[in-house]
């Protein structure tokens, strides 16, 4: 079944990441299909003014127009053409460019709902700064309204073929995996390696998730209740991978025991593991935890640097 991919680019060098991020995991699957689309900046301010009173503003306005159409035509023009050197088929890399309609993040999102693509990649700029993240990056903007659409968010150079995939019970828990099961469904790469993350805080008090000293006995026969829960969980997505394909001894799974913060434990298995891909659900990991600790997805996004994180649900 193909997949259809759109990436976003505007010519930055986060932007070119994503689009090599994106050839480095799937140069060797047939079936994956790229849009490579820019929105084109809005006209300026001093254009808008005087372009209904002065001839003269008309044609500087052509002439700005025409300047950075080539610009960008020549921006994804390149792009296309490297996938093509490294291997792409023609059929598989489309270019797409158009003005400004509503707003950046916004003609994005029509986009990926229109033309029904099954993932939005997007560069991770400003997402170092929380301010920048949640007060208006077109990157941000398109993670918050992407509503069901996956969006992969990259941050720079990624070991793009070691994937976490953080897991809980939650439903959206249950769409990452199945979101990246499609992904890889007919990938040929004998590189990719996927871990299947649960994390598990300890007992939770009003103050947050953590261990009570006093209560080890108590604490180890929830630990215990916990495994059991989570083993035919764990056994239920990695058969959602095997059946995509990928060998089981590429699939690795993990309990991580009495992690208090949960998304900088996730964070910490993925640099000491080398995965340089996190799936996860856009909310999880339970509304108890959640409320405790705020969203973990957007704080795994904060910290994660140049990895990339998939948010899926």
């Amino acid at each position: 079944m193909n997949k259809k991919i759109l990436v976003a680019i505007d010519g930055s060098r986060n932007s070119l990441a994503a689009l090599d991020y994106v050839h480095h995991l799937g140069r060797h699957c047939p079936d994956l299909q790229l849009v490579l689309f820019h929105v084109l900046p809005p006209v300026p301010p001093v254009y808008k003014e005087a372009i209904f009173k002065d001839p003269i503003a008309q044609k500087y306005l052509l002439q700005w127009k025409k300047k950075h159409q080539e610009a960008i035509e020549q921006v994804l023009t390149q792009s296309k053409n490297k996938l093509l050197r490294w291997g792409w088929e023609e059929a598989q890399v489309r270019i797409k460019a158009q003005e400004k309609r509503i707003g950046l993040a916004r003609d994005i999102l029509f986009e990926a709902h229109n033309g029904l693509y099954d993932a939005v990649v997007v560069g991770r700029r400003g997402l170092s700064k929380v301010e920048e993240f949640f007060l208006g990056s077109v990157s941000g903007k398109v993670l918050q309204g992407a509503g069901d659409i996956p969006v992969w968010l990259v941050g720079g150079k990624v070991e793009a073929h070691k994937i976490l995939v953080a897991l809980d019970e939650s439903e959206n828990a249950l769409r990452a995996v199945d979101h990246l099961a499609f992904i890889v469904e007919s990938f040929r790469n004998d590189q990719l390696q996927v871990l299947l993350l649960n994390t598990w805080p300890g007992l939770v008090t009003r103050s947050g998730p953590r261990v009570i000293p006093n209560l080890s006995s108590l604490d180890a026969s929830a630990q215990e209740k916990h495994k059991i829960k989570m083993e035919p969980y764990l056994d239920k997505m990695s058969n959602l991978l095997l059946e995509a394909g990928i060998p089981a001894q590429r699939i690795k799974r993990k309990i991580c025991w009495r992690c208090a913060d949960i998304a900088k434990s996730i964070l910490s298995e993925a640099e000491k593991g080398g995965y340089g891909t996190i799936v996860m659900g856009r909310r999880g990991i339970s509304k108890t935890q959640e409320f405790f600790m705020g969203s973990i997805s957007t704080k795994v996004i904060q910290l994660a640097g140049s990895k990339a994180v998939w948010i899926v649900g």
